[in-house]
């Protein structure tokens, strides 16, 4: 239903939040925020999947096919670092397609990534090389900006 990509550009750190239940157009859109505003891909990342988000109307085949698009976006930029992109899924039926994508892919190669899978902030915030008061900044959302959005309409209950 919902993606939000917030930036602290203190802990030089996005945020990517996963609300409800996030459909492929959604994705799509921000892989296209992406490839318009690149700059925002060089920053390490938590990328949290919110309590009772899904991605149920997803195929598989569709983040395969997803993952190849991120590949030709990353292989564009100049990376002079590994960046970081951590993902904590606080759903539990988002962890199907949350473990598919983040599963044995080679995000190293070609996209000067390192992508893994947490199960807690304080894991998560460990290896982003957080501070506890930074980690706190991170949960809360304390000096972040929101700099993209995406909403899908709501569907309509039958009457």
């Amino acid at each position: 239903m919902t993606v939000i990509v917030r930036h602290n550009p203190e802990l030089e750190l996005n945020r990517v939040d996963y609300v409800g239940s996030v459909s492929l157009g959604e994705l799509k859109a921000l892989a296209d925020f992406n490839v318009n505003t690149p700059q925002w891909l060089k920053p390490d990342t938590l990328a949290l999947v919110l309590p009772g988000a899904d991605f149920l109307s997803v195929d598989l085949g569709e983040l395969d096919a997803l993952f190849a698009h991120y590949r030709t976006i990353y292989q564009r930029m100049s990376f002079h670092i590994m960046r970081r992109s951590a993902w904590l899924c606080l759903s539990p039926v988002a962890m199907k397609h949350v473990g598919y994508w983040v599963g044995d892919r080679d995000t190293r190669t070609g996209m000067s990534s390192h992508v893994r899978l947490f199960e807690t902030y304080a894991d998560a915030g460990d290896w982003l090389l957080l501070q506890a008061d930074e980690l706190e900044q991170v949960k809360n959302t304390i000096g972040f900006d929101e700099i993209f959005r995406v909403e899908a309409p709501s569907r309509a209950i039958g009457r």
